[in-house]
């Protein structure tokens, strides 16, 4: 499976020639960058906490200065 991780675009079920082709077609038209997958679906990040998150980034954010 070959996506994309700016957008939704995806290819499957094609031959792996033609999953290829149609990926150099989408990265040439968008400048996305793809990614190629020996999954069947797209990868999926892990799901975290928002509010975690936002004070860890603070946290780092306040140790640089």
């Amino acid at each position: 499976m070959k996506f994309c991780h700016n957008c939704d675009w995806f290819a499957d079920g094609d031959t792996e020639r033609e999953r290829s082709k149609l990926a150099l077609d989408h990265f040439v038209e968008t400048g996305h960058s793809i990614d190629s997958s020996d999954s069947v679906g797209r990868p999926t990040p892990p799901s975290i906490c928002e509010e975690l998150l936002v004070r860890e980034l603070v946290r780092a954010a306040s140790a640089a200065d």
